[in-house]
């Protein structure tokens, strides 16, 4: 059996008739009921949310399905899920009991979904809402979230990864099962695997072998991250091949070993219709590991007119030769660096004579530790073929640029349409050589269509570079955003720089005065326009100009920046909406709705415009949802500016650890009724993937609730969730009233001012301050919360004093028996740093000034092109000039360092 090398199936790899003919209109709730998929309800819930490709606007190269419902360590499920768990800092993971990812390379590009039973996350800066979603941006990633559902996206595209999602759960798009029979069957047959992987298409995986004449998809099932397999252990693939391919048990054992990332040892294969279904026992395959590896740096460089890539030692430890190995065009040499060194040190070079078409791997391996590093890869012609696209002809044409004979038929041409994939006839089919101006063309090639050339070698080692050419047709995207302090700004994606004079700028379908080309002469990737503000209710739209017929590529309604507070009164059963901050708004553009219904008195009633210190005062029962709407004539939707439930603070909650009980009583003073009211339960460690169906625990008890009427819940867990939620007109559960969990959620948050730590309480819930005991690496803080207050409320402060870097702060919740941990931070370091990364793929993280850290506690992440932490060393201090270098295979999107693997003490992008 061939030996593999350790690849990922995650971040930074290549791999980065079932009821859905439906899946469009209605609601979240709706389009829930249509998944007649067998699976569990969490897991429906966080698929239901994935958008599909075009609704997304990008091809997802793999949709991964975690259940983490038992859930012990985060770190068992890959750096897709664990991502997602912690972009939500007030989201527990136990609350959560699925995740689903989306993970594009073209645009680079990652979505993730929760889905559970949690209170609506705030992570972020808010920039809208709509419906039930709260949206948010922070960085580079885009937020959307509601209750029991959340969504996180990053990457070129994050806002519109994001948006897809709030689209499909408005039923507005489609999800991305919608249409695929392949990948609902595949994740109901993978049901009771914990992680599975699905991915659309098999091209550009990088497997050797496996093509779209091979397979149309393929779904792996796995117990746990398949990259950190330990010991043995048994993974379920799917396979669906491609019409008319004829796989028997060897090439389905081929498959299957080229896909897994360990050993396969055993393997039971098993057919059914069209699938083909295999389970495999495997070990876990080399592994990657950069420190045994001698710490050398090595760069490989290519001489054109020699014919030559050259390996060159540039600095770092000598590498005994024999653990050295050359591959070239995917096969092992034979003439390996041993033939020419007995060590590789400082200065030498190795040479390595190739075709003008080809690949080279240095790496070193050693047999006995079963680990390897890859120092060097070099695809040699990358920079040999030359693309033109004619958009309205829809023909794209290569032309060979590159100064050398070179054998085409080294190459394969290939064409992506949607989910269709189609081997072409290619430059082999022309000339039986290549030279310098050979050219051919490749007809209807349209929008979204995308076109490559690699080489056909066996990928080996895995992650060696063969895509020589990949030529995406999609038109410039400008996406469109309104800053209270900047105005409307334009911002452009596409990787062409394109004339300004080529984009027009349209005001309610009239040409601006103001075009691209006035304010700049080119737009490239990332670049920010400033268009200057509008009027509210105005519709700009973007056009792209070039082709015959010019294409809308943006748009954008100029919407009001308000900020919108609603308070009830229990007292008087009166709300108070009031215009809090931001612009004055036609008032009759507006309408407030209580329970669905308008109110008698609308903001137009009052005034004829709605601004800053302007309210509206309207009778309103308990336990309605009210919600103040802008639109106008010339909008086809409407767009909520505040939304609330009132006498939604009008209970409280109490435990009993004794007894385990739970009281909730109604705090109001409105009589309220309460048949609309649901108590729902969830408690973690019973393995369910979702909450118990409400019960209607407060009708049962009581015709009409008065002040201090109580239910109480018995047998209930510390770590358990009890939602009071509101029902809406169809008899579904939807708004959260109220919730509690025994354990306090959040407790205490932790600021630094002026070298004093204040810990900031945090949770909605009123609790006994001495029920809380504050720890310094493990010993009474000289103030406690009990020293400042009887009670702690949301906000409340205790000014803990000044502590050493390195020192952990531990609040413990006291009130079992056996203290619990809620809270804890570590004093993190000052420290300043510079990151660079060179045209040899190197990434120098240089300390430039601050407090000394101890080198042992300082990681280095740099992602998608490195999977795993780096740390700066395992012994020693890192000062003021002190540098960490780290080869990298490709260049990174962002890099952190991290101080004991929680605080983050820099962070850096790149353009990539």
């Amino acid at each position: 059996m061939k030996r593999p090398s350790r690849r990922g199936f995650l971040a930074g790899s290549a791999v980065t008739a079932v009821g859905f003919a439906c899946m469009t209109g209605g609601s979240y709730a709706q389009q829930l009921e249509r998944l007649d998929i067998d699976v569990p309800d969490g897991a429906s819930s966080a698929l239901a949310l994935v958008p599909s490709e075009s609704a997304a606007d990008t091809d997802f190269r793999m949709v991964i399905l975690a259940d983490v419902t038992d859930v012990d360590d985060e770190d068992e499920y890959g750096y897709e899920v664990r991502d997602v768990l912690r972009s939500f800092d007030d989201l527990e993971v136990g609350d959560v009991s699925h995740v689903a990812a989306g993970h594009s390379m073209d645009p680079y590009g990652r979505l993730g979904v929760a889905a559970g039973s949690f209170d609506q996350p705030t992570p972020g800066e808010v920039t809208d809402e709509e419906d039930d979603w709260r949206l948010a941006e922070a960085s580079n990633r885009a937020y959307a979230t509601a209750d029991d559902r959340a969504a996180v996206a990053h990457g070129e595209e994050a806002a519109t990864l994001r948006n897809a999602t709030v689209d499909v759960a408005a039923g507005d798009a489609e999800s991305f099962l919608a249409g695929r029979e392949n990948a609902a069957t595949a994740f109901e047959l993978l049901a009771d695997k914990s992680l599975v992987y699905f991915a659309p298409s098999v091209e550009q995986m990088g497997f050797t072998g496996i093509g779209s004449e091979t397979l149309d998809a393929f779904a792996a099932g796995f117990a746990a991250d398949p990259n950190l397999i330990e010991g043995a252990v048994e993974n379920r693939y799917v396979l669906f091949p491609a019409a008319d391919a004829d796989l028997d048990d060897e090439a389905v054992e081929e498959i299957v070993t080229e896909l897994e990332t360990g050993i396969v040892v055993e393997i039971d294969i098993d057919r059914e219709d069209d699938l083909v279904r295999a389970t495999v026992v495997a070990e876990a395959p080399p592994e990657r590991d950069r420190e045994a590896a001698p710490d050398a740096q090595i760069v490989a460089e290519v001489d054109h007119d020699e014919g030559v890539v050259s390996f060159r030692h540039r600095g770092g430890e000598a590498i005994d030769t024999d653990d050295l190995e050359l591959w070239h065009d995917g096969e092992l040499s034979d003439d390996g660096p041993a033939d020419a060194f007995d060590v590789f040190e400082e200065g030498d070079e190795l040479t390595v004579a190739t075709d003008p078409l080809a690949t080279v791997t240095l790496r070193w391996f050693d047999e006995d530790a079963n680990a390897f590093y890859t120092y060097a890869s070099y695809l040699v012609g990358r920079d040999s073929f030359e693309v033109d696209h004619e958009f309205d002809d829809e023909r794209l044409a290569l032309e060979y640029v590159g100064e050398r004979e070179a054998d085409p038929s080294k190459l394969t041409l290939q064409s992506y349409s949607g989910v269709d994939v189609e081997t072409l006839d290619g430059f082999a089919d022309e000339y039986d050589t290549l030279t310098a101006g050979d050219a051919i063309t490749v007809d209807g090639v349209g929008v979204d269509d995308r076109v490559t050339l690699e080489l056909d070698v066996p990928n080996e080692p895995r992650q060696s570079p063969t895509q020589l050419v990949s030529y995406r047709v999609r038109p410039p995207r400008i996406f469109l955003h309104r800053y209270r302090e900047r105005g409307v700004v334009a911002q452009y994606h596409d990787e062409h720089e394109r004339d300004a004079g080529a984009f027009r700028l349209l005001v309610d379908d009239q040409e601006a005065e103001t075009q691209f080309e006035d304010l700049t002469d080119t737009l490239d990737q990332g670049d920010d326009v400033e268009l200057g503000d509008y009027d509210i209710g105005t519709t700009l739209t973007v056009e792209w100009t070039e082709p015959d017929e010019p294409m809308e590529i943006g748009d954008l309604v100029v919407r009001p920046d308000v900020r919108v507070d609603m308070e009830y009164d229990g007292d008087s059963g009166e709300l108070t909406v009031s215009h809090d901050d931001g612009e004055a708004v036609d008032a009759d553009d507006l309408e407030l709705r209580v329970g669905g219904d308008s109110t008698a008195v609308q903001p137009a009633d009052e005034y004829d415009r709605f601004e800053p210190g302007d309210e509206l005062t309207v009778e309103a029962e308990p336990f309605v949802e009210v919600d103040l709407s802008w639109t106008t004539a010339d909008v086809d939707r409407e767009y909520t500016l505040g939304r609330t439930v009132t006498a939604a603070d009008s209970f409280e909650a109490a435990y009993d650890a004794d007894t385990a009980e739970v009281e909730l009583a109604y705090t109001g003073e409105q009589q309220a009724d309460p048949e609309g009211l649901g108590v729902q339960r969830y408690a973690p460690s019973s393995g369910a993937t979702t909450t118990s169906e409400p019960q209607p625990l407060f009708a049962e008890e009581y015709d009409a609730l008065t002040t201090g009427d109580a239910v109480v819940l018995e047998d209930v867990e510390v770590d358990e969730r009890i939602s009071i939620v509101l029902s809406s007109d169809d008899g579904s559960y939807r708004r959260h009233a109220f919730q509690f969990t025994p354990k306090p959620r959040f407790a205490f948050s932790f600021e630094s001012r002026e070298g004093d730590i204040v810990a900031v309480y945090r949770d909605e819930v009123a609790r006994s301050a001495d029920a809380f005991r504050v720890l310094a690496d493990g010993d009474a803080t000289d103030v406690q919360p009990a020293d400042e207050y009887d009670e702690l409320e949301g906000g409340d402060e205790i000014d803990l004093g000044t502590f050493e870097t390195g020192t952990e702060l531990i609040v413990e919740w006291t009130v079992p028996d056996d203290p619990v941990e809620v809270s804890d931070h570590v004093i993190a370091p000052d420290a300043a740093f510079d990151v660079a990364f060179d045209e040899d793929k190197v990434l120098t993280v240089t300390h430039e000034g601050g407090d000394e850290l101890a080198a042992a506690d300082v990681q280095l992440y740099a992602q998608p092109a490195r999977t795993d932490p780096v740390v700066w060393d395992d012994d020693g201090t890192v000062e003021e000039g002190d540098s960490r270098t780290v080869e990298l295979e490709d260049e990174p999107r962002f890099v952190m360092i991290v101080f004991r693997e929680r605080e983050v003490l820099h962070e850096e992008q790149f353009d990539g």
